[in-house]
């Protein structure tokens, strides 16, 4: 534990120096993109990030409205606190992002497993295309949640969270690409983040099949 806390307070102080050279406006449009981020999360995957007595929410208003109407000692007094609350945010956030990451990792590898075995026993029949999309959604999966990881230990709690929803996003494509069903807890997630890309992809391949 003391471990885990010295690496926030050494990873927070060398952020405090950096941002000393930064101006207010640089520093608030990277708070509010973490602050977006942890929000997307919490709506499309029911987590709940909140630390200590502020939620995310508050955080966030807080920040709007000292920005907008405050003085400069205000303003820099509310974005450090922010930004420390933002980081242990994260870092809290990181740990069921991991779980939900590997959960639905797993559950796509059991499909196609179950897939592989099926086509084996001469039960089902796959299309070489197929095939490959699906082996590639699942090793690419694997590499972003295993990245993630990576940079949860290493403190880069931001690029960890982004690393395992895109993760998600692709164990969320290889269950489209088996036509199994979303579980309905990812089901929010599927709609916001994977059904456009799903859409795109479909209508680039009608096209090259017109233009064929």
């Amino acid at each position: 534990m003391k471990f885990f806390t010295s690496v926030i307070l050494l990873s927070f102080s060398l952020g405090l120096v950096a941002k000393s050279t930064m101006s207010y406006r640089e520093r608030k449009k990277q708070l509010d993109g973490k602050i977006a981020l942890v929000l997307e999360l919490k709506e499309h995957l029911k987590l709940e990030p909140e630390v200590g007595k502020s939620s995310v929410e508050s955080i966030r208003d807080q920040v709007e409205e000292t920005y907008r109407v405050g003085k400069r000692a205000e303003i820099e007094k509310v974005l450090t606190l922010a930004e420390g609350e933002i980081l242990l945010t994260q870092r809290k956030l990181c740990v069921p992002m991991e779980e939900v990451a590997t959960g639905l990792y797993q559950k796509a590898m059991g499909h196609w497993i179950q897939m592989e075995n099926d086509e084996k026993s001469g039960s089902t029949r796959l299309e070489w295309d197929t095939k490959d999309k699906i082996q590639r959604y699942l090793v690419m999966a694997k590499s972003e949640k295993d990245h993630a990881k990576e940079y949860y230990l290493s403190g880069n709690y931001q690029l960890s969270l982004h690393t395992y929803k895109r993760s998600l996003v692709y164990s969320l494509l290889t269950l489209r690409s088996q036509k199994s069903e979303i579980p309905e807890n990812y089901q929010s997630a599927d709609a916001a983040w994977v059904q456009p890309i799903w859409m795109n992809l479909h209508k680039q391949k009608q096209n090259s099949i017109q233009e064929n």
